[in-house]
């Protein structure tokens, strides 16, 4: 769906209209009639049992947390890995290389969010060619050292994430000083939207309160008329968010970690820390793609065959537990879907880099498991966000029985014009195609 004017995006819209967004101007040129796609990919990994995942079925526990955004979600059933299974597959999931056991070399080839990258680079490069952060990808930092970073993205070696998100922050942001090199800020809309979305729905108030007349629902419509007017008409509503701005200005989030995370790597991989940590690192990921610092961006939680304690029901850790009551592993991989909402959240703001489209549109963030719960590694459950400014289909399910994840690749490498990654082979899914 391209540019989707929904009551939600309406009132976020008006929100957002009286702030300026101050833009970092270094190396963002694009040509003229392309947006500014974002690519963003985060593993969910041990995947969940399907009931618990695809929308309308009973319960739909895991991706319940992301109801809100259900208009911007496609859902593909029936995708296999190719090439591996069971966790050897995080090395096959996004770079489409056969791992036919833990002691196969690493790929020799790079994975989507690396040839998307090469492609940014050549056409419209950013400050920064790709991110990669990560929140407990290890059960210690040790751990990480001897064998954490051949998990997921190659460029061809493997990349080194970032998991302390203090560190992360200062190195992405810290010298970009309080008021950076700019260009002028984009004037103020002629449309007041605050004042249009407060006209709209006073406007279908009425007209429901109309057709109420003489039924027990007409008091509750005046009670929500009552509420509206409280908020104060135009100028009222929402506070407005924070500027979208590559700038050094504090995140609650990360300043809240700087007591125990600067200058201590190994505290990064403390457990007690893991939800503040991913909280803070979905934060930094989200202002760095948000204000075009970079366009392509990692995630990694945990690791498929790391037993942090995720915390729900207690604690429940996350590998065993994959393996253990699946109701159970459903709520751990619902505590991720709070955080995949989270970042969502972030980028469902006016794009600095393109007024009248939200950053969420004009990116994808690819959602997607390596194995099931049973260590196979076909029909594993994914999905993804944002329409790539109308290029990808949304608000769908698809089912691609037989597909496999290089199709996938392929398919958004084509989408964004990268030519790049023929090791993906030349097979796309014309379903996920607007």
């Amino acid at each position: 769906m391209r540019g989707t004017f929904t009551r939600r995006r309406l009132l976020a819209g008006a929100a957002a209209a009286g702030a300026s967004l101050p833009l970092w101007g270094a190396r963002r040129a694009r040509a003229a009639d392309e947006r500014p796609y974002r690519l963003i990919v985060m593993p969910l990994l041990n995947g969940v049992d399907h009931q618990y995942f695809w929308p309308g079925t009973e319960g739909s526990l895991v991706t319940e947390p992301l109801t809100a955004f259900m208009d911007q979600l496609t859902f593909v059933r029936g995708l296999d890995i190719d090439g591996s299974w069971d966790h050897m597959a995080v090395r096959s999931m996004f770079t489409g290389a056969p791992i036919d056991s833990y002691e196969a070399p690493d790929p020799g080839v790079k994975s989507v969010d690396q040839v998307v990258a090469d492609h940014f680079e050549a056409t419209a490069p950013t400050a920064l060619r790709s991110v990669h952060l990560g929140a407990l990808p290890a059960s210690s930092i040790e751990f990480y050292q001897l064998y954490g970073r051949s998990t997921f993205f190659f460029n061809p070696a493997p990349v080194d994430y970032d998991a302390n998100p203090v560190t992360a922050f200062d190195k992405l942001f810290a010298d970009l000083g309080e008021d950076p090199s700019q260009p002028p800020p984009m004037p103020e809309p002629t449309l007041d939207l605050r004042e249009r979305s407060h006209e709209i729905l006073m406007a279908e108030l009425a007209d429901l309160q109309a057709r109420a007349e003489g039924s027990s629902q007409l008091e509750k419509l005046d009670e929500h008329q009552a509420a509206l007017e409280a908020l104060g008409g135009p100028g009222g509503g929402p506070t407005p968010p924070a500027p979208i701005s590559c700038s050094n200005a504090s995140l609650p989030s990360v300043e809240a970690l700087r007591g125990d995370l600067q200058g201590n790597e190994g505290a990064a991989y403390r457990n007690d820390l893991f939800e503040p940590i991913i909280d803070a690192q979905v934060d930094v990921m989200a202002r760095a793609v948000a204000c075009g610092l970079t366009r392509v961006a990692t995630l990694q939680a945990n690791s498929a065959d790391g037993n942090s304690l995720v915390p729900v029901l207690g604690g429940r850790p996350h590998h065993d537990t994959s393996h253990a009551n699946q109701e159970e592993f459903a709520q751990v991989q619902r505590w991720y879907a709070s955080k995949l909402a989270r970042l969502l959240t972030a980028l469902d703001v006016d794009d600095p880099l393109d007024p009248g489209h939200t950053v969420l549109e004009n990116s994808c963030v690819l959602w997607m498991a390596e194995c099931n719960p049973g260590h196979g590694s076909n029909d594993i459950v994914a999905l993804y966000a944002g329409s790539l400014g109308g290029l990808l289909t949304t608000g769908t399910t698809v089912d691609v029985q037989g597909a496999t994840n290089k199709n996938l690749m392929r398919t958004l490498c084509n989408a964004l014009g990268a030519s790049g990654g023929g090791h993906f082979g030349e097979g796309t899914l014309s379903e996920i195609l607007a």
